[in-house]
């Protein structure tokens, strides 16, 4: 047994005694480190199957992408070996494998290169400007993906040490999108300013881009930063190796934590407006299901909240007094509780006739 969980074992109490020692006993014992390191070795060869694959997925992403389907998306994470190298790269730093941490970069950076020119081309083939919400949720990430990221960062590396769940790998893959993101910015790079959305009033130039590549990066970080610690707990590395290798990844998830702090910050007020506007809907002269939220744009910068929304409602149904009176709720709910010092509305009301028909069978 253990020694630590041999102390653990002698200050339990008898009646919890025994079944602790029948589940220790049940405990797997991890990959030795040589078996480890051969896998990992294997994993990091930039290979004829590596890109094969790879490829597949990219192009299986990116038509799901342009096509609005999550299934199809999953199905491309499933395929796409890209936790690979990044795992290669966790474990090489965290045994000072220099060898091995500089193909598995080489491998990661091709592969990168190839996701994006791919989903270029196919973007650019397809002649699409309208991008659904599969594209948008990828370009607004947030702390809550980095937290996603650490997870699945020390689930994958704990596979990799246990034979009997080294499946489980196609599940991290899934609970952190790595291929995706990267299909978003050959999107965005081959859109630019021309992109549109029918869910957001505006898109900036090369914001799917920026926003989607800053998702990679806190996923690729929080992998390779939570995977190093679950190596480096099971003995197959050093500390000074960790500190010589890693700092740089250490570093990279605290500059991440600003940008995705902000976008917390925009996702909370995104959906406090959104109640708001329930609150707006009940006071429409007892007709809320007369008028809808077609579009909403929360913009975060500092201290300056900016919010666009585009409105569909009956002509006179919604006048401008209600949108000042909507505007002085968010000032009370948002600004004053969120530390933001100046606020912007801008409603668009787009008229529409509403026509309601009624019919009554008879017996």
């Amino acid at each position: 047994m253990n020694p630590i969980l041999r102390s653990i074992s002698r200050t339990l109490p008898l009646v919890v005694k025994r079944p602790f020692r029948t589940w220790v006993g049940h405990l797997e014992a991890p990959v030795t480190k040589d078996e480890l390191t051969r896998s990992r070795e294997q994993a990091s060869i930039p290979s004829f199957g590596f890109f094969f694959l790879l490829a597949a997925a990219a192009t299986i992403a990116t038509l799901g992408l342009i096509a609005d389907s999550t299934a199809v998306i999953i199905g491309a994470m499933i395929v796409a070996p890209l936790m690979n190298p990044i795992l290669s790269m966790a474990y090489s730093i965290t045994t000072g494998n220099w060898t091995l941490y500089r193909r598995s970069i080489l491998t990661l950076l091709l592969g990168i290169g190839i996701t994006i020119l791919l989903s270029f081309g196919l973007s650019r083939l397809m002649g699409v400007s309208v991008v659904g919400s599969e594209v948008l949720a990828r370009t607004e990430p947030t702390l809550l993906d980095l937290g996603i990221a650490i997870a699945a960062g020390a689930a994958g590396g704990f596979a990799l040490t246990r034979a009997s769940i080294a499946n489980s790998i196609a599940g991290v893959a899934i609970a952190v999108a790595l291929v995706p993101p990267l299909c978003v910015v050959g999107i965005g790079l081959e859109l630019g300013s021309s992109a549109v959305s029918p869910l957001r009033l505006s898109l900036g130039a090369n914001s799917l881009a920026t926003g989607a590549l800053l998702l990679f990066l806190a996923n690729l970080a929080g992998i390779i930063f939570t995977a190093c610690l679950v190596f480096l707990l099971q003995s197959y590395g050093s500390i000074q190796a960790v500190l010589k290798g890693g700092l740089n990844w250490v570093l990279l998830v605290v500059l991440l934590c600003w940008p995705l702090w902000n976008s917390l910050r925009e996702f909370i007020a995104t959906y406090e407006i959104e109640q708001a506007m329930v609150l707006l809907q009940k006071d429409t002269k007892g007709r809320p299901q007369e008028w809808l939220l077609g579009q909403l744009g929360v913009e975060l910068h500092g201290n300056r909240l900016n919010i666009e929304m585009g409105l569909f409602a009956e002509k006179g149904l919604i006048s401008e007094g209600q949108i000042e009176a909507l505007h002085d709720y968010l000032v009370d709910n948002i600004v004053r509780t969120k530390g933001v010092k100046q606020i912007k509305l801008k409603a668009f009301v787009s008229p529409i006739e509403v026509f309601t028909v009624e019919h009554t069978l008879t017996p």
